[in-house]
């Protein structure tokens, strides 16, 4: 089924709905120091939500929000054709909405108490094969500052398994050369400390050399050729680039890389709690689905090899 995404029209959302959500937005901004994404998210998705509840339900107060109301909206969702992960995600801000509202007690009972939850589909993460790694870097030769900036980029992805965006957040000085480490700021601002090959080391001192012959002397680490912090947005640029050039035809994504991290160390004995750290998991439940690939591949070995399987 096709999905017909709703279309947010602020004007729909009457103001009384609208002052509520500028206050959850100061909240999560000021009190829980929350991602600018996830507040884009979150907002997003109660726009939504307020804009169903006023055109299609007419409803003006948040005190006549009940968990039938609540119910009604994910089954207009599912309607729509959305996917789980999607409408469980807008349940999730709808939960915490009413939570900050419970705190600050503008309301004194909770709709979304006992709402039932939704399944969450298990879709494996891709990941890329240690051939496939190999024939990508190959293929990434540092001759100037561009080809050596890409390839420390990749290097580093892939030793540490850090997000694309904690990578476009590091600084020269997060890393220690000398140890084998490096700082990142992961999401809601918790840091962490996370063990970097030699290899990675290598490529990064190589390109830290060009980076400087431009001039380039400032404290971010990967820079554009402007020698400005360079973007999320230029990070999955550079990645689809190089994934077309080395002819991967598989899905890539620049979480792939994080996915492939987790997925080799698991392969070659590493335990599922040092993985969920270097991660920055916060639960070992999110990191426990790369078991789920390497049983799958154990198992297509298995039936592959066994005489009597």
């Amino acid at each position: 089924m096709k999905i017909q995404k709703l279309k947010v029209n602020k004007d729909k959302i009457p103001d009384y709905f609208k002052n509520f959500i500028t206050k959850y937005k100061t909240y999560l901004i000021a009190e829980k120091a929350v991602s600018n994404n996830t507040i884009i998210s979150y907002i997003t998705d109660l726009q939504e939500f307020f804009q169903y509840l006023s055109t299609d339900l007419n409803i003006k107060s948040i005190n006549s929000v009940n968990r039938t109301i609540i119910r009604s909206f994910i089954s207009y969702l599912q309607y729509m054709g959305y996917k789980k992960s999607s409408i469980i995600r807008k349940i999730n801000a709808i939960r915490n909405f009413f939570k900050f509202l419970i705190f600050k007690k503008y309301i004194m009972s909770d709709p979304t108490l006992y709402l039932s939850s939704i399944k969450k589909e298990k879709n494996l993460p891709n990941f890329l094969t240690k051939e496939e790694i190999n024939k990508l870097f190959d293929l990434i030769e540092p001759k100037d500052f561009f080809t050596a900036r890409d390839r420390a980029l990749f290097e580093l992805l892939y030793s540490s398994g850090v997000r694309i965006s904690e990578l476009s957040q590091l600084d020269e000085d997060y890393i220690d050369m000398e140890n084998g480490l490096i700082k990142v700021k992961g999401k809601g601002n918790r840091e962490r400390v996370i063990p970097v090959g030699d290899i990675a080391l290598k490529y990064i001192k190589k390109y830290l050399e060009y980076k400087y012959k431009n001039g380039f002397k400032n404290k971010e680490l990967f820079v554009n050729k402007f020698g400005k912090r360079i973007s999320v947005r230029g990070i999955r640029k550079i990645i689809m680039k190089w994934i077309k050039k080395a002819s991967i035809y598989k899905k890539v994504s620049p979480h792939t890389f994080r996915h492939t991290f987790a997925t080799h160390l698991l392969d070659a004995g590493c335990d599922l709690r040092s993985i969920q750290e270097m991660l920055g998991h916060k639960s070992l439940s999110t990191t426990n689905i790369y078991t789920h690939i390497t049983l799958n591949r154990l198992k297509k070995i298995y039936e592959k090899i066994h005489p009597r399987k």
